[in-house]
Order: C-alpha cells, then structure tokens, then sequence
C-alpha cells in the first residue's frame, strides 16, 4: 500500500474564513452534464424490467420461439426468459465491486456497456431460436447488473452531500422515463401483424445502449475513487470542472477535497486490509443492513403484485382497459420521482420514508380488502384508482430512497461492497417474488389482488424496522456520519445531533483551532 499526504492545497479548506459548503452554489454545466450521463446507468434495467412483461406476451415472438405449442409462453419458457436473465443481473453485481475498486467507475460503465449489454441486446434482436434469446438476455442483464452497482455510487461521488438525493432521484427518474417508453412501444406495435411486434422493442433497447455507451465516454472520472488511488492533484481537477466558477471555488473544492480525505484515511486506520465479509461483521453490520434492507423490502411491499403483474391482476379483476390503467401507473411512477427526492433532501430520509411507507401499508391492504368483492364496477374502478395512487408512493418513497441509502449509509471503503450485497439480495427477493405472486394470484389458492394482504404485513414490519434503525443523513458529510455510527447514535437523535467534526470545521474556519495539516490519506491497495 502506498501512502501519499494530502498536502496544503486541500488543507486550505481548514484555514481561517473557510467558506460555508452547506449553502455554496454547487450546479455548471459540466456537472449537469455528468448528473445526466451517470444517471442514465439505472435506464437499461427500467427498459429491460418494464418491456418484458408485455414482450413475452406477443403472440408473435410466441409463435417464433415456442412454435405450435400454445398462444403463450409455458411456464418453464417463462422461467427461461424471466427468470434466467436475473441470475445474470446478480453476477454483474457481484462483479461490479472489484472492477469499480480496480478500473475506476467510468471504465466500469463503459465496460458495461460495450462488453455485455450491447451484444447481448443484439444477440437477442438476432436470435434464431429459443437457446440464443435466452443466452443474450442473460449477457444483457450481466452488464445491467454492473450498471446497477456503479451508478449509485458514481452519482453520489459527483455531488455535494446536501443534494445527493436529488442526484440519485434524477437517475431514477431517467429510468421511470425509460420505464413509460418501454411500456408504451410495445403496446404501440402489438398491432403490427409480422416481426417488427416484437424486433422494434428489442431495437431500441440495443440502441440505447449504444446511446448511453457513446455518452459516456464524455463523462468524468468520480473525484473520491481518484482521491482513494492517491491521485489527488487529479482529484482536485476533476472537482474543480465540477463546481461553478465563483470567488470562493477554490476553497470550497479544497473543503470537499479535505472532507474525502478525512473520511478515507479514518476508514484506512481502521480497516488496513478490506475484505469483502468485513460488511457483516460487528463494527459495520449495522450500517450494512441499514444501507441495504430497502431496495429487498421493496420487492415485499407490493409493487412486484401491484405494479409489474398490474396488467394480470386489473385484468383478473375484471377492470376495463387494464393495458391502459397499466401504462397510466407507470407515468404516475414517474411523477412520483419527480416529487420524492426533493422531500428527501428536504424534510429529510427518515420523515419521507416513515410517511411514504405508512400511505403503503393503508393502500396494501384496501386494494386487497376491495379485492375480496369485485362485482359492482365502482369497487373494480376503485381498485384500479388505488393501484395508480400505490404507484406514485411507492415512487415517491422507495424508489427514491432505496438507491441513495448504499451510498451515504457505509464507510467509504466499504461503499462499493455494500452496494453489491444490497443489489445481489434484490435480486434474490425479486427472484423469489416473481415466482411466488403468480402461484398465490393466479396458482390454486386463486388469491388474485387480495395477495395485497401478506405485502400488507411486510409492509407493516418495514415501517416498524424503519422508525428503529433509519438515521437523518439528509446534509450530513461522510465524517459525520462514521461519527455518529462510531457512537452507536439511536436513529431517532441523528436530525438534532452536533458532530464533533462539524464543530472543529466550524472552529477552524472562525481561526479558533490549528489549521488541520498533516492529514494522511493513502492509496487504496484494491
């Protein structure tokens, strides 16, 4: 491992009349411009999520690849084409960490793209018989799993702690937009009586990931990642095109700069060597849990019924026009993004989670109580008005949530192994709900929407563990957050806590203090 001090230029960030970080200008061009481009890592997996459903349904690609025996897919094809490819996303997640830790987070984008998901989407445009689609799902999905690492942790690093659940809700708005293309272009050439019902669909997501691969190359190399090989006069280049140009640039970015450092060589004091279990063991298990019960609480919490088999289930109920009820909750979904980070990073994670999560649990369980008489058409038209308002809370809370907490919950040597344990077991439960909701909605016990009670009761733990163990980090910088985890803070006090590190900032910047030099960062041996 080699040691490298971070010298003067970012201890300038410690010297008397240091600007103030938390209300500094923060957005240019360039940022904006990268914002975009990271942001765009999360849209492959919303258009591949979103268009599969209704894709396999075509009549046509059924006909192509399962010949003469039957309208629709068997279940073990569906298995294949479902199921499969989400094995592949789970590898690419568990891949995703070391390549970041080793190429850096641009170079693991592109290699993303240009090595799995572009060959894999044209292999599945091409694909001959049932045994290639399924081989070119699976090779998309392995670069879609790596996308889905790096991205949260990439977006995070390009902003200002204060705004990076804005950051995180853009990429997940982006997806939601792609998500509503998806829904709508195969509902739009479900009409077309040859090939193109389904090779228009598959196209365009062939031609977005070259689209997103060819931006990408015009993106810039996270600062942190830089700071953590030892690099900092890069560091403090990438960082400086980031912020907008004004009289104190200079010492802010040295700040932020300072703030990285900080964080990292009080983790490299701590954990010399990091292995990859290290998340699991007493001194972090708690953090890693945190960071990650979210996104898998998510797949119990009704959105796997009420969203992505919302054409199955309004369909089983008997609602009229259960494509376009579906396509009308997929554009609520993305209002919902629009709305839920700005209270994120506003009222704050825990208020918008705690109230996100409670309107979930109510919704989960009417939906299932009018499920259970469905004959009069205002009970079906209701029924179709609650699964839009589910799709707009659960848009505006967890989806807004569940991919910033990997980010700013773990130790920033531990971030990238975090993210992957938290991708790797929504997958699992993703897994898992896919084959369960359709046994218990459409299998013997014939539950149909009124499965909505057992997501119900998952929501009803998820709210208990929630207000137990979800801290405050809206604005809080990285130091503050180990500080307050290193003295096992209960979640509830975190909002109204004053950390010892902002005090000395604080200190330091009125001259009260000494001027912090001689902080050590060293080069993460990966």
């Amino acid at each position: 491992m080699t040691s490298a001090t971070v010298n003067g230029s970012i201890n300038e960030s410690t010297s008397p009349g240091a600007p103030d970080l938390a209300h500094a200008k923060w957005l240019n061009a360039r940022l904006a411009l990268n914002v975009a481009i990271v942001g765009m890592a999360f849209a492959l997996f919303a258009y591949d999520n979103s268009f599969t459903s209704p894709l396999v349904s075509l009549p046509l690609l059924v006909l192509k690849y399962q010949g003469g025996a039957g309208p629709i897919f068997t279940a073990d094809n569906l298995d294949l084409l479902v199921c499969v490819p989400l094995i592949g996303a789970a590898l690419g997640v568990v891949a995703g960490t070391p390549m970041q830790q080793r190429i850096g987070r641009k170079k693991s984008l592109l290699a993303a793209y240009f090595l799995l998901c572009i060959p894999g989407s044209i292999l599945q445009l091409f694909s001959p018989n049932m045994a290639a689609l399924v081989v070119g799902r699976l090779w998309n999905n392995s670069g879609i799993g790596i996308l889905t690492t790096v991205g949260p942790l990439y977006m995070a690093d390009l902003v200002p702690p204060r705004v990076r659940g804005r950051a995180v809700g853009l990429a997940v708005c982006i997806s939601q937009g792609v998500s509503i293309l998806a829904v709508t272009t195969v509902w739009g050439t479900s009409t077309l009586l040859d090939s193109r019902s389904y090779k228009i669909p598959l196209a365009l997501q062939a031609a977005l990931a070259v689209a997103f691969g060819c931006l990408t190359l015009l993106a810039t190399e996270s600062p942190l990642w830089l700071l953590s090989k030892g690099r900092q006069e890069e560091a403090k280049k990438t960082l400086t095109s980031l912020r907008p140009v004004s009289p104190d640039q200079h010492a802010l970015v040295q700040q932020e700069l300072a703030d990285m450092a900080q964080s990292l060589a009080e983790t490299q004091q701590r954990q010399q060597d990091v292995r990859f279990w290290e998340i699991l063991n007493r001194t972090n298990i708690r953090r890693t849990l945190t960071a990650s019960y979210m996104i898998a609480a998510s797949q119990v919490g009704g959105q796997i019924l009420v969203l992505a088999y919302a054409t199955v289930i309004l369909t089983q109920s008997g609602v009229a026009d259960p494509f376009k009820i579906t396509i009308l909750i997929f554009t609520v979904q993305f209002a919902g993004i629009l709305v839920g980070p700005t209270l994120v990073d506003k009222l704050g994670r825990r208020p918008t989670a705690l109230f996100g999560f409670t309107l979930l649990m109510i919704l989960d369980f009417a939906i299932a109580g009018l499920a259970t008489d469905l004959a009069s058409a205002s009970a079906r038209s209701a029924l179709a008005a609650l699964c839009i308002v589910f799709g707009f809370v659960n848009s505006m809370s967890f989806s807004s949530l569940a991919f910033l907490l990997p980010t700013e919950i773990p130790t920033a040597r531990l971030r990238e192994a975090t993210l992957s344990w938290t991708l790797f077991w929504s997958y699992v439960t993703a897994i898992v709900t896919t084959f369960a909701v359709p046994q218990l909605a459409s299998g013997p016990p014939m539950l149909g929407a009124k499965t909505d009670f057992i997501f119900g009761g998952c929501m009803a733990i998820t709210l208990v563990v929630t207000y137990l163990y979800l801290p405050e980090t809206k604005g809080r910088s990285m130091s503050e957050i180990d500080e307050m985890y290193s003295i096992n803070l209960p979640a509830s006090k975190w909002r109204n806590h004053q950390c010892e590190c902002e005090s000395r900032h604080m200190g330091e910047g009125s001259g009260e203090k000494g001027t912090g030099e001689g902080l050590q960062v060293e080069e993460v041996s990966r």
